[in-house]
């Protein structure tokens, strides 16, 4: 019996410890990849990654890991660092340009996203999913998510892909932001100010209530959406709070209207 139970005690142990592989609408403690350029007609200029996540974060325990398809095998790791800004709603980005290589062109490649402590990994790829799971660096062991665009050799410089918070999926974009935190229509920067001093917190939220308060702070309805855009959360707000507690990790769209008027935000849950 007792080595029954010390056995058991090393699965659950084991099974604790195991990496989760979050894809393309998860994050690493609200941190995720929100924008790629690798290929370009003539000669690749301007490559970059860029991550994005609550203003404030330290990227400092945050790794780039970067994998060759030919063998799923890591090709450099960037070890992250700065502060990601606040580039309205609490939110930000920060771009790394600096590769010993350049990135490579896929068919497919890879990128991870890891954390030091974290279980979590991002692991994305592009031009398909790679042929194994990768067999070193910080996503060892798990299958790739497949991003679904692509760049070529005939993409036009200044193109780029990004994460689009309004269909929750990647897409080609005619107009790089490099840096800056532009995610799609739902997320412009146009939208930030539509209710003056609109603020969610704490942002990301990891108990059962989200406050949610307004230079006016008048009754507001609060509707919540997941990453497919099914609508989880209905309810108007009087006291500006809201009840999260049945909202699993992951990464929200908040949809707040007041007086007649509407802004959206991203919420992530931890």
């Amino acid at each position: 019996m007792k080595k029954l139970y010390f056995l058991s005690l090393i699965l659950l142990s084991s099974m604790g410890f195991a990496q989760t592989n979050v894809g393309i609408t998860g994050n690493v403690d609200g941190v995720y990849i929100n924008e790629v350029h690798y290929d370009n007609a003539g000669t690749d200029v301007g490559e970059f990654i860029e991550v994005a996540g609550p203003a404030g974060t330290d990227l400092s325990t945050y790794t780039l890991t970067l994998y060759n398809g030919n063998n799923n095998t890591s090709y450099e790791t960037i070890a992250l660092s700065g502060v990601i800004d606040n580039e309205g709603s609490g939110f930000g980005a920060v771009v790394f340009t600096t590769f010993t290589s350049g990135i490579q062109n896929g068919a497919p490649d890879a990128i991870a996203l890891s954390k030091t402590g974290s279980t979590n990994i991002q692991y994305l790829s592009y031009e398909g999913v790679m042929t194994a799971t990768a067999v070193d660096g910080a996503a060892m062991g798990l299958n790739s998510v497949d991003i679904l665009v692509m760049e070529t050799s005939t993409t036009p410089i200044g193109y780029s892909l990004e994460y689009d918070e309004t269909s929750m999926a990647w897409i080609v974009i005619t107009d790089d932001t490099p840096g800056d935190l532009a995610q799609g229509p739902v997320l412009s920067t146009k939208n930030f100010d539509t209710i003056a001093g609109l603020a969610l917190y704490p942002n990301p939220v990891s108990g059962n209530v989200l406050n949610i308060t307004s230079a006016a702070n008048l009754d507001m309805n609060v509707a919540i959406f997941d990453v497919l855009g099914k609508q989880v959360i209905n309810t108007k707000v009087t006291n500006n709070t809201v009840n999260v507690s049945n909202l699993n990790a992951g990464v929200y769209i908040v949809k707040v209207t007041e007086d007649g008027k509407t802004a959206t935000r991203k919420l992530v849950v931890k």
